[in-house]
């Protein structure tokens, strides 16, 4: 057989043998996923603090409130913690229903890219290989398309966005758009980005009235729903929601590095393959200038809210979802493009085949990683035993629902108060939070405190004076989150008998 022939062979078959070998990324996914969906711990460090968010609304209490040590909220919108409040009313209270909120809005993430894709290319190929690129992220965003955060439901809601702004139909471009990018923003401010973007596109490309229709519609919605949660918080949800995030530090570090090392050097192939849509090649269908500026706004709005979120202190990985999922769609895109302009040259498509190929290889992750041991399992477990023996409220704000699980009282999560006092104004919280926690203190509130580390946030003078630090029987490596902050409860703080 001729070096022709070989390659003419390859050529043929490269595309359904590659296509198998990077969907084993979705299936990987899907198996870490449901294993760990039911798991009674934290896969995340904040993870708890979602759950009494939850068990807030379910009891019928507001989320934005007064900061106190008994509770403050998350500087999030909180539709994903309505929702989960929905499925945790039928399911019960914990882990598992804010996970399966996120587990099902991933699933409507792959599902959502591999539509947007399929529109622009009429390619099933290119469209399943742009959702497996975003599976193949999973680990580089931080392992957490599944767990108890705000993150997949905000980017599935954004996602269904982007794909109804581009409908044929009137109705789902003007009204369902908006009101998806809306509950998109509802979840998670970033979305507020990428809705400016959307609105200025409408602006521009769309013709007579019907360019108003979507900035006006969000614009009603974003505004009506301000002054609503305004009016029923006293504007407690303005402080979190938009002030506080407002005040955090830069961290100048990210400047360059987010390009760098979340980009460019995890995506350099795919990212390659997302210039080929602005290029032309292999394009078809006529290439307008509304056709370019759109993809230009949503590509370049989606790289710039995962960066301005980068840039904020605090900014874990799972910021990067956004831009991650505009690099697999236009990925998904420019290959489709690329494989129609070298259609018949089996050397140049071989070559595509295996840089598309060297690009996934290159985002392998292990598995067992990202899944909790029987260890973990055990030292939670004995965890739960600890707090159990302990008579009256233990203070566990690190990981505040390990409490709630066992039917105590819950404190404010550790980041938000430390979101609290990183805040510029701070001072003054600062104080009130320390006068209460010194006097909870003083008082010998809690029957015992189990923290992280030896020091917390809200210092306390004398605290040697009322309670000592003893064994807890936690240390080692095990019961150590998967994916976040390696942090866990470690330190063990009893009262003191006074004289």
């Amino acid at each position: 057989m001729n070096r022709k022939r070989i390659v003419d062979l390859f050529a043929a078959i490269s595309q359904p043998l590659l296509l198998i070998g990077v969907s084993l990324y979705l299936v990987i996914y899907l198996v870490i996923a449901l294993t760990r969906i039911s798991y009674p711990f934290e896969l995340e460090w904040m993870e708890g603090g979602a759950v009494v968010h939850v068990q807030r609304l379910l009891n019928g209490e507001p989320l934005y409130v007064t900061p106190s040590l008994d509770f403050i909220p998350f500087i999030y919108s909180p539709f994903y913690f309505y929702v989960s409040a929905l499925v945790a009313y039928v399911t019960g209270n914990g882990f598992f229903p804010l996970r399966l909120v996120s587990f099902v809005s991933s699933l409507g993430c792959f599902t959502l890219i591999f539509l947007i894709v399929y529109k622009r290319t009429s390619s099933r190929w290119a469209s399943l290989m742009a959702s497996c690129l975003f599976a193949a992220t999973f680990r580089l965003s931080g392992a957490w398309f599944d767990i108890a955060r705000v993150d997949s439901l905000f980017l599935f809601l954004l996602l269904a966005g982007i794909y109804t702004f581009e409908s044929e139909r009137f109705f789902t471009r003007s009204f369902a758009s908006p009101a998806l990018l809306f509950l998109s923003f509802f979840t998670k401010q970033t979305a507020l980005i990428i809705a400016v973007a959307l609105s200025v596109a409408a602006l521009f490309t769309r013709k007579g009235a019907e360019r108003l229709w979507l900035p006006l519609n969000f614009g009603l919605l974003l505004t009506a729903s301000s002054l609503l949660m305004n009016a029923l918080t006293d504007g407690w949800y303005s402080y979190y929601v938009f002030d506080l995030p407002a005040q955090h530090a830069i961290l100048s570090s990210m400047f360059s590095g987010f390009w760098t090392d979340d980009i460019v050097r995890h995506l350099p192939i795919a990212l390659t393959a997302c210039i080929i849509p602005f290029l032309g090649i292999g394009n078809t269908s006529n290439q307008k200038v509304d056709r370019l500026f759109q993809d230009f706004l949503i590509l370049g709005s989606l790289f710039l809210a995962s960066y301005l979120s980068r840039l904020h202190t605090g900014g874990y990985d799972n910021v990067l979802m956004p831009v991650y999922a505009a690099i697999a769609i236009y990925f998904g895109i420019g290959l489709a493009f690329s494989w129609k302009a070298v259609a018949g040259a089996a050397t140049v498509q071989a070559v595509l085949i295996l840089a598309v190929a060297l690009q996934f290889v290159a985002l392998t992750y292990s598995p067992q990683q990202q899944i909790p041991s029987l260890l973990d399992r055990q030292q939670g477990e004995r965890l739960q035993q600890l707090i159990a023996s302990f008579p009256g409220e233990v203070y566990l704000s690190d990981h505040p629902w390990y409490a709630g699980d066992m039917d105590k009282p819950t404190q404010a999560q550790d980041m938000a108060v430390r979101d609290i006092l990183r805040a510029s104004d701070s001072e003054e919280w600062k104080r009130l939070l320390e006068e209460a926690m010194a006097a909870a203190i003083v008082e010998q509130k809690y029957a015992a405190l189990i923290v992280d580390f030896e020091d917390f946030p809200l210092r306390v003078p004398d605290f040697e004076v009322y309670y000592e630090l003893v064994d807890s029987g936690l240390s080692g490596d095990a019961f150590l989150p998967v994916t976040g902050w390696d942090r866990k409860p470690a330190y063990l703080y009893v009262r003191r008998t006074l004289q």
